[in-house]
């Protein structure tokens, strides 16, 4: 690799007045705008620069310590941060155990004469699991990335929240459930700091559908329509560019 002796010379000087390392000060055009600090994970890294661990910066806007490495005697380096690899929103769900052994489409068809209109809930019909694991898909997944990013980069330092719903064919899992509506609603906080955005928050589901046709033939035959219903939940975290083009979400 060839280097430029003007460069060079300038690094050799940083080292003997600051310790720099010169690796460090002859790099040329940094890839990415910003990047990630990491430190050697010891006791010797200076509680300043151990503050800094794992945080995310931006190379036109110094921190008082400097850029990692450039404190005297700083061991620390940079990670490039890209987008494409370093932006995520994490979504882990929870409740959505089932209660009941699964029912078939006749036990369906059985509430309806006999349930006197009684409601359930998907999870006492022993398919919820399935349900929503067919409806977190990787498309219903990144729409809903892409919507909490959205709405988070416009409420920076703030808190934000938005509802979702959609109608979903779910007569692969049960029959009887068929095209239901799943929806919700996401609440959350986003942090902005150095042109990324910190954001956490919870996210609350719901489904709602109702028989009313045992025999999918669009007529009510002498029985009780029910609704068949259910709520889980689940929590979102992740960080993403400030700027939408940017971002690997939007």
């Amino acid at each position: 690799m060839h280097i430029d002796p003007h460069l060079y010379r300038k690094a050799f000087q940083s080292y003997l007045r600051k310790g720099t390392p010169i690796a460090w000060s002859i790099k040329q055009p940094r890839p990415t705008t910003h990047y990630i600090w990491r430190t050697r994970g010891d006791d010797k890294v200076r509680p300043s620069h151990a503050a800094n661990n794992g945080r995310i910066f931006a190379w036109d806007n110094p921190l008082e310590t400097g850029h990692p490495g450039e404190d005297y005697g700083c061991r620390c380096w940079a990670e490039p941060y890209a987008p494409s690899v370093n932006e995520y929103i994490e979504i882990v769900l929870s409740d959505v155990t089932d209660t009941g052994a699964a029912w078939s489409s006749q036990d369906f068809v059985n509430h309806y004469y006999h349930g006197g209109g009684r409601g359930i809930t998907v999870r006492e019909t022993g398919h919820l699991s399935d349900i929503v694991r067919q409806y977190m898909n990787e498309r219903v997944r990144k729409s809903l990335q892409d919507q909490i990013a959205r709405v988070a980069g416009m409420h920076p330092n703030a808190a934000f929240s938005d509802d979702f719903y959609n109608t979903y064919d779910m007569t692969g899992i049960v029959f009887s459930v068929g095209d239901t509506t799943i929806g919700g609603r996401f609440t959350g906080d986003c942090v902005a700091e150095f042109g990324i955005l910190t954001v956490s928050g919870q996210i609350d589901f719901y489904l709602k559908d109702e028989f009313a046709d045992p025999i999918d033939v669009g007529i009510e035959l002498f029985g009780d329509p029910y609704p068949i219903t259910d709520q889980w939940s689940g929590r979102f975290s992740g960080q993403i560019h400030a700027d939408p083009e940017r971002s690997r979400f939007g």
